[in-house]
């Protein structure tokens, strides 16, 4: 606020420079030529214009600037940060079949409604006594995936994605066995605002690569959440 009254304080005293500047000129013409009345109103008119164009003009392109300025200083400016989001889902079960599942996730908004980003992926499976009495599965899932959405409305958006997994199992006797799994995701998701930049959202994809190997069976349902700077 004292900006901007500084700034109409300099207005104001300009505008009285050329009032100032006017009527001195004024009098100077009257005093020293004695014009006729005719004359004189002419040139009063001549002048009159000529004054207002001096006290407008400049307060004006002064304004004109002021505006520029003050709406180039109060936008906010935008940052590498400022498009990014985070988020992701985690997957918990215990009893005789142990999973833990974490899936991080970062996204970078290109466009307000497109955006890209990956998520690495870990997994953890744990069958108790899967080939017998004492005798257990384990399986260590590491992999990650590279996603980009389009928000069509304001809550709904497409997603598509690809997903490389691989898959490394511990059976009881054999040595480790090592799968490699991928996956092509098409689909869509519903986002729903929870407060400030924060989000949960739910994911329904068509595994296009889906074989009688595939880990997943079509449709292939995900929850989780997302965070914005």
């Amino acid at each position: 606020m004292c900006f901007v009254y500084q700034r109409y304080r300099y207005f104001i005293f300009i505008d009285y420079i050329f009032i100032e500047v006017y009527f001195v000129t004024l009098e100077w013409i009257l005093n020293h030529y004695h014009m006729k009345f005719h004359s004189f109103i002419l040139n009063y008119i001549y002048i009159t214009i000529l004054g207002l164009i001096l006290i407008l003009v400049p307060e004006i392109t002064l304004g004109q600037n002021y505006d520029t300025n003050f709406s180039e200083n109060t936008k906010p400016k935008e940052t590498f940060a400022s498009h990014l989001y985070f988020g992701g889902g985690l997957g918990l079960q215990f009893g005789s079949m142990t999973l833990i599942e974490i899936s991080p996730l970062v996204g970078y908004k290109i466009t307000p409604k497109f955006s890209i980003g990956v998520s690495p992926t870990y997994k953890y499976y744990h069958y108790n006594n899967y080939y017998g009495l004492g005798l257990d599965l384990k399986t260590n899932v590491f992999g990650g995936s590279i996603f980009s959405r389009y928000f069509i409305f304001e809550n709904i958006f497409a997603h598509v994605e690809y997903e490389s997994l691989a898959y490394n199992t511990e059976v009881p006797g054999y040595a480790v066995t090592r799968q490699q799994y991928n996956s092509f995701f098409v689909g869509g998701g519903y986002n729903q605002q929870i407060g400030g930049n924060s989000a949960m959202y739910i994911l329904v994809l068509w595994n296009l690569n889906d074989t009688q190997y595939s880990p997943y069976s079509n449709p292939v349902i995900r929850v989780g959440f997302s965070v914005g700077l």
